[in-house]
């Protein structure tokens, strides 16, 4: 008779040593193999939703995203920034060889409209966007005063040959950065150009402010050697206004940017357009001294040294990248960005490859950090922006 605890039905074989053909409970694998199913299962151990949750940090990865966003533009900017004091020494150079200005800034814009068209009779998608350009033209998409923002650039190149002789560079630079700072204030403030409306913030305003000091900073050991200030009055204006067409012409390039789709297209027609434009006042230059009776063009022969005429690649890449990134960051970010990159490369090369005797001060170097403090400033997002972001109260 079997034993009424452990009954053995068909097919079950009883454990050898359990009286009766009974299963002793500890030697019953059922429950061991029940048992081993959750420490085998792999969902207590790997779910691990509520350590490793990352929605905290999916919060946190917009505004990473956002920063990083902010900030390569305006890093970007600063290195287009440095471009200009190597273009600035280069075009120097073949003025003072030319000994004519205006002349040298002419050949500087042609040996970059050259370049551009080099780079557009092997690149399809350039002249696609060319295209593209001509029919937004066409179209009124695209207004056709903005496809003359080459003469702005071109007054630009005018007013560093001619106003820069009589106010000399230190003045002629401190009007060019107030002149570029109203003109970045106010182009963004109106949305100029069909970018998005900036209202100067006060963060925008202080790091204007801290600019214009900048300059001011970094130009006082060089203010003894200027001219009477009566005598440089109406050229340091010149200056001002001059920076104010540069942001402006920014502000066009980035409108022809959007319509072509490329900032090469843009930069394009500016060194056409600049090119026609500079071309035409020497022309009338010559005209005008040949009928005083002067030589007209200077008799001195072109330069032979290849690298003075790298002006206009280096133009091709200041105007390219401002064109690329005007939109992204707003005319007074970029103006202040590419004032900050100039200051600095200025001292660089200044002490690299002395351009004179004189190196600069230690109130030249303090001048151009604080352009960088100011653009830390303008470019800093308000805590409103950062709570927005983290979606919450």
């Amino acid at each position: 008779m079997s034993s009424p605890t452990a009954p053995t039905g068909p097919g079950r074989r009883p454990e050898s040593g359990a009286p009766g053909g009974a299963r002793p409970r500890g030697t019953d694998t059922t429950p061991r193999t029940d048992d081993a199913t959750p420490r085998t299962d792999s969902t207590p151990r790997t779910d691990t939703t509520p350590r490793t949750d990352t929605t905290p940090r999916t919060d946190a990865t917009p505004r990473t995203a956002a920063a990083r966003r902010g900030t390569w533009p305006v890093v970007a900017a600063v290195a287009a920034g440095m471009v200009m004091p190597v273009q600035a020494r280069l075009n120097g150079e073949l003025s003072h060889r030319l000994d004519d200005g205006i002349a040298a800034a002419a050949i500087s814009f042609s040996g970059g409209l050259v370049l551009i068209t080099l780079i557009a009779a092997f690149s399809p998608r350039l002249r696609a966007a060319l295209r593209t350009l001509g029919g937004a033209a066409r179209d009124r998409r695209l207004p056709r005063r903005y496809l003359l923002a080459g003469v702005l650039g071109g007054t630009f190149s005018l007013a560093q040959s001619t106003a820069a002789l009589a106010t000399g560079i230190a003045v002629f630079t401190v009007s060019v950065i107030a002149g570029q700072t109203l003109g970045g204030l106010t182009v963004d403030a109106r949305g100029i150009g069909g970018g998005p409306r900036r209202r100067p913030g006060g963060r925008r305003l202080l790091g204007a402010a801290v600019i214009l000091v900048a300059a001011v900073v970094s130009a006082l050991p060089r203010l003894a050697d200027t001219p009477a200030p009566a005598t440089i009055l109406l050229p340091a204006l010149a200056a001002v206004a001059a920076g104010f067409l540069l942001g402006l012409q920014q502000s066009l390039n980035g409108a022809a940017t959007a319509a072509s789709g490329s900032p090469l297209a843009a930069t394009w027609l500016n060194f056409l357009v600049g090119a026609v434009f500079l071309g035409a006042a020497l022309g009338v230059k010559t005209l005008f001294q040949e009928g005083q009776g002067g030589a007209g063009l200077s008799g001195h022969a072109l330069p032979t040294d290849w690298w003075v005429y790298l002006g206009g690649a280096c133009g091709v890449l200041f105007i390219g990248a401002s064109a690329f990134l005007v939109r992204r960051i707003g005319v007074l970010l970029l103006s202040m960005a590419l004032i900050a990159g100039q200051l600095a490369c200025s001292i660089t090369l200044d002490f690299a490859v002395p351009a004179g005797s004189r190196a600069p001060s230690l109130l030249t170097v303090l001048g151009a950090l604080l352009t960088f403090v100011a653009v830390w400033i303008a470019s800093r997002r308000p805590r409103g922006a950062t709570a927005r972001s983290k979606g919450r109260p």
